[in-house]
């Protein structure tokens, strides 16, 4: 689920103009000044003679970052082309002063500026940073030195992995320069704990984690070597149960995966197995008894929040494991509800606009004896569940525990997201069959719905279209076994209650997919009048409804699939008045569709197709079926 950050309210008024006051125009022309009176002394001492003068330069420079407006002043004068060479100045206090203000500037521009810092050739200095500081480092690791020295020493290696760490992240340019410069030994010996202390080797993993994906010469480079090899292999299985080493094993983990496909075929099963038990591993760590043990007064936030990326990380790359590789879960999804009425006379568009299919790859053998070997289902499910009131009633009291609560909301959305996967990419029977899948249909409702549940959740849209995911998944494998005991009259009034009221599009969407596949039940049935009845008067109020063409499409789908064919379906139709709203439709879908095409990216192919099944489908029921 990608984030958007909020856009912050403006306290002006609306401009019918368009065009800033004044005012405004004046306060931000006293703002770029002020900046500028802050930035220019500080700028020109980058240059200076006197190194004291270039180190507290360097010093403002970081702090001076994060002030409204500063960055694109910065920027304006040149700061990286003039903070670069200090990286590798012959005074440590100034290296480090300019490390730490281009890690700022990185941190507080985001991408866009990470971007451009990268053009204005940063890389160059940089890489010649980031080795001198592990080398540094690892030299007075391997002897005994002075403390202040060696303090200074982790601090530069920390700010020179980091920042190359961002970098990496926003640009493919930086991961270029990264191989071309040799940079990969350098931060696989970083892991090496023994001689780098996890404040390094944590920075360390999350950059060679970011630059090793879809990164073919940096995987082939680290499996040609049986060094980088030993040492990956040996941070992976490392010894100790901290939260700095639970994440360090995480992010080795994942670099592991994401070079799989240079793994000698020989030792791939072996080494896969021992991925899946780490994140296994840290998955059984239950974060609501740590947090217990600190609480009434939360301590150790940092060793918590830790812990929680660690399993968070570890759920993200579980997720990518089930999930064959270049599939698109939601397109698979979507396009495969589309229908295929072949008894009807097509048109040579309709045959054009239904040639949709997706036949993603199965998991290799190896990935589902990894996934069901080490128990991960159960571990996951475990993960998605909420801990005791009375510990969220107490972080709710701290200001520091609020931020541990929206950590553990983003975990649990993350578990649900894994578990979808597991779910659609497992066989029923890996499952445990249709009563283990009933099981699993029941405690996520009540986890889901449950009036009780709602005090838990800290962002509710997050946790809603996580949670109904799951729901679709389990429903699709439930339908193709037989006739589920698990789903109630009360379920179906619930998820339809829930699609109407909701105003999240992508929550919507999941929960009419799951009346669809309940409608697709009841449609086999002599005695499911009423509840055909409930879901199609949900799906024609959609579909005639103001809402995109996205939810209206799924609604169709949903109505092709429950009242095609069945004892019951054309008496409950009739008794809604369905069919007269599905052709008063027609013109209205075919004129929305030319009208927003543009705008529709992805879901363009399944919208048009829905919009010709509904042709179809209209002349289908007209024959009498």
């Amino acid at each position: 689920m990608g984030k958007t950050k909020a856009k912050k309210r403006s306290f002006f008024r609306n401009r019918p103009t368009g065009l800033p006051s004044v005012k405004e125009a004046q306060r931000e022309e006293e703002n770029n000044a002020d900046v500028v009176v802050k930035t220019l002394p500080l700028m020109e001492k980058l240059t200076s003679a006197n190194p004291c003068e270039r180190e507290c330069a360097c010093a403002g420079l970081a702090n001076l970052v994060f002030d409204p407006g500063a960055i694109p002043s910065l920027l304006q004068q040149d700061i990286v082309r003039r903070l670069g060479p200090l990286l590798i100045d012959c005074n440590r206090a100034i290296q480090e002063g300019a490390a730490g203000a281009l890690r700022n500037l990185s941190l507080g521009g985001g991408p866009d500026v990470c971007v451009k810092m990268v053009e204005q050739d940063i890389m160059t200095p940089l890489t010649t940073f980031v080795r001198q500081s592990l080398d540094a480092l690892g030299a007075i690791n391997e002897s005994t030195g002075n403390s202040e020295f060696k303090r200074q020493s982790t601090s530069l290696a920390i700010q020179a992995v980091s920042l190359l760490w961002n970098l990496c992240e926003s640009s493919g340019t930086a991961v270029e320069i990264f191989n071309s410069q040799g940079l990969l030994p350098y931060l696989v010996s970083s892991l090496k704990t023994d001689l780098y202390p996890t404040t390094v080797a944590i920075p360390a993993a999350q950059c060679l984690h970011t630059v090793t994906e879809d990164n073919v010469s940096a995987a082939q480079l680290i499996c040609g070597s049986s060094d980088m090899m030993k040492t990956l292999e040996k941070s992976l299985m490392a010894d100790g149960s901290s939260s700095d080493m639970l994440l360090l094993k995480v992010l080795t983990a994942g670099v592991l995966y994401n070079i799989r496909y240079t793994i000698p075929v020989c030792s791939f099963n072996e080494l896969l197995q021992a991925v899946v038990g780490v994140l296994a591993q840290v998955l059984d760590v239950n974060c609501f008894d740590v947090i217990g043990k600190l609480l009434p007064e939360p301590t150790k936030i940092k060793e918590v929040q830790m812990l929680l990326n660690a399993q968070q990380l570890a759920l993200e790359i579980l997720s990518n494991m089930c999930c064959p590789d270049d599939s698109n879960e939601d397109e698979w999804e979507d396009e495969d509800d589309c229908i295929s009425l072949d008894s009807v006379d097509e048109e040579t568009e309709e045959e054009t606009a239904l040639d949709i299919e997706m036949n993603p790859e199965s998991l290799s053998a190896e990935m589902i004896n990894a996934i069901v070997t080490q128990g991960v289902p159960k571990r996951v499910l475990c993960k998605s569940n909420f801990g005791e009131a009375s510990i969220y009633e107490a972080l709710k009291a701290n200001q520091e525990g609020k931020k541990l609560l929206e950590v553990l909301s983003t975990v649990q959305a993350r578990a649900l997201i894994c578990l979808n996967n597991i779910v659609t990419a497992l066989d029923a029977d890996l499952l445990g069959g249709e009563v283990a899948l009933g099981q699993l249909w029941c405690s996520l409702f009540t986890l889901t719905f449950a009036a009780e549940t709602r005090g838990f959740v800290y962002h509710e849209e997050d946790f809603l279209e996580a949670a109904t995911g799951v729901l679709r998944s389990v429903i699709d494998k439930l339908v193709s076994l037989q006739e589920p005991q698990c789903i109630t009259a009360e379920h179906v009034t619930i998820l339809c209650r829930v699609a109407v009221e909701t105003s999240c599009e992508a929550v919507k969407v999941k929960l009419i997919s799951i009346l669809g596949f309940i409608g697709k039940m009841a449609a086999r049935k002599d005695n499911r009048l009423e509840i055909l009845k409930s879901l199609g008067t949900v799906f024609r109020d959609i579909v005639v409804g103001q809402y995109s063409l996205w939810v209206i499409c799924e609604a169709l789908d949903a109505i092709f699939d429950t009242f095609a064919d069945g004892p019951l379906v054309n008496a409950a139709a009739d008794s809604i008045g369905l069919m007269i709203n599905l052709q008063q439709l027609v013109p209205i879908l075919k004129a929305r569709v030319k009208t927003e095409r543009r705008t529709l990216g992805d879901h363009y192919p399944v919208i048009d197709a829905a919009r010709v099944n509904l042709a179809r489908f209209i002349k289908y029921k007209q024959k009498g079926h």
